[in-house]
């Protein structure tokens, strides 16, 4: 493995998806002297937690490695950003024969027009990254590569929603339009917010539209402000759709059509688009209130990813499980209890009428007996109780019948029983039914003589 000592110049384009950051770099990556990387997404990670690693690493004090060496903050960085220099520099020419490997599985993949090195003569001394989450973490990167420059991309709000709402033809995922809105101005708020904070030496401003109607003066103007000069293979990747998505054209997209539109996420993104574009401010205070703003957005996301923070928040989720947990038994349990109020259970009617001591009633396909019970509003777990046992029960009809089967041993001698409906989560009971069991054979015979009555308790 080759070790790079040069100074890391990195270059990265940042804005909204959708707004050509992709096309951007490997357009700018045709440069002889830059090599384009695919989104890196670690690199603004790591960058947030080399911020409390140092933290971590110097909070003992001399009784540390960080404490005895003396290594400052900036030192600290500067050893991991050139760390990460020397990985993508050693990783060149592995990454150009993967390429070529994919290339000759898939011709298709082959183009003229965007390659990674063209010859042994292009040096690719430096890289451009275009992951569009680094427009979020520009203050933490330039920790990491202090020689590092931004290249902001704007884009018309309406443009990029449309193209994100349409995404799928892309092959991701279609974003609703709030979330597409709302995208594009966390995107380049941060990035306008990393403008004014660090000045136009540090990151520049680079209309979509100057790209699409002139695009080498935009391109030599992107050249020329990360030093290097002029190159028309920069132009090459230009003739080619790369991530594109497909979608009708989303008609007016001015300012003025939008900037005071009822939809709340559409006049934001458009009141920040007619700031930029006017040339203003994102946040009055000049360069030090943007950058205490992006300091403390920082904070706040670094604090978020603590040991300490997660614990704590877990513990919180915790108790608010808890207490709602709480809350919808106590919810149910006073909606039961209006239901108690409003629907009591009753018995209505019941049946048969006719139980013979010993003989089988209502018999069900499998030889048992079977009683049923006509009411209103019975839950489900309504139960019969017979003789003061509960059975095994049923609720039909939307609560207006419950069945149950009935052991012949409850009937299997003469007497009277009470029969009564009880909902136990509910703490609910019906009146109670006195149930006459009348004699098998010698007794009262007619049907008619077997008799009910209400049961005070």
């Amino acid at each position: 493995m080759r070790l790079w000592s040069r100074q890391a110049r990195p270059v990265f384009v940042i804005g909204s998806y959708r707004s050509a950051t992709s096309a951007r770099t490997w357009a700018l990556g045709q440069h002889p002297n830059l090599f384009p990387l695919e989104e890196t997404h670690f690199l603004y990670k790591l960058a947030v937690d080399l911020e409390n690693l140092y933290e971590l690493g110097t909070s003992p004090g001399e009784r540390s490695f960080l404490g005895v060496s003396q290594h400052t903050f900036r030192e600290f960085h500067s050893y991991f950003g050139q760390a990460c220099n020397n990985m993508v520099m050693d990783a060149r020419r592995r990454i150009v024969r993967y390429s070529k490997e994919a290339a000759l599985r898939d011709k298709s993949q082959v183009s003229d027009n965007v390659k990674l090195h063209r010859g042994w003569w292009q040096p690719k001394r430096r890289w451009v990254d275009g992951t569009p989450e680094n427009a979020h973490f520009v203050l933490p990167l330039l920790r990491l590569f202090p020689e590092a420059r931004f290249i902001h991309i704007l884009r018309n709000p309406r443009r990029v929603a449309a193209s994100l709402m349409h995404f799928s033809t892309a092959g991701a995922n279609d974003y609703a339009e709030k979330d597409a809105y709302q995208t594009w101005t966390r995107l380049v708020r941060d990035a306008a917010l990393s403008e004014q904070a660090l000045g136009p030496e540090r990151v520049m401003r680079l209309m979509h539209d100057d790209l699409l109607g002139s695009p080498r003066d935009a391109l030599a103007k992107c050249l020329a402000f990360i030093g290097e000069k002029y190159h028309p293979d920069c132009l090459m990747p230009l003739r080619e759709k790369m991530n594109s998505s497909r979608y009708e054209d989303p008609g007016d997209c001015s300012v003025e059509a939008h900037i005071e539109s009822d939809t709340p996420w559409i006049r934001e993104a458009f009141q920040l688009y007619a700031q930029l574009l006017d040339d203003k401010e994102t946040l009055e205070g000049g360069a030090s209130a943007a950058r205490s703003l992006l300091l403390d957005n920082l904070h706040e996301y670094r604090t978020s990813l603590l040991p300490t923070t997660n614990e704590q928040l877990s513990n919180t989720n915790f108790e608010y499980e808890k207490q709602i947990a709480e809350l919808q038994l106590e919810c149910r349990a006073l909606q039961l209890r209006l239901k108690r109020i409003e629907q009591p259970l009753e018995v209505l009617e019941w049946g048969p009428s006719d139980i013979r001591a010993g003989i089988p009633f209502n018999q069900q396909p499998d030889g048992s007996s079977a009683i049923w019970i006509s009411t209103r509003h019975a839950l489900p777990g309504t139960q019969v109780v017979l003789g003061g046992m509960p059975l095994a029960s049923e609720v039909h009809d939307g609560g207006n019948l419950v069945t149950a089967v009935v052991p012949a041993h409850i009937t299997a001698g003469p007497g009277v029983l009470e029969i009564h409906l009880h909902h136990e989560e509910g703490g609910e009971t019906s009146q109670s039914i006195a149930v006459r069991v009348m004699e098998a054979a010698g007794g009262t015979s007619s049907a008619s003589s077997a008799r009910t009555q209400v049961v005070e308790h």
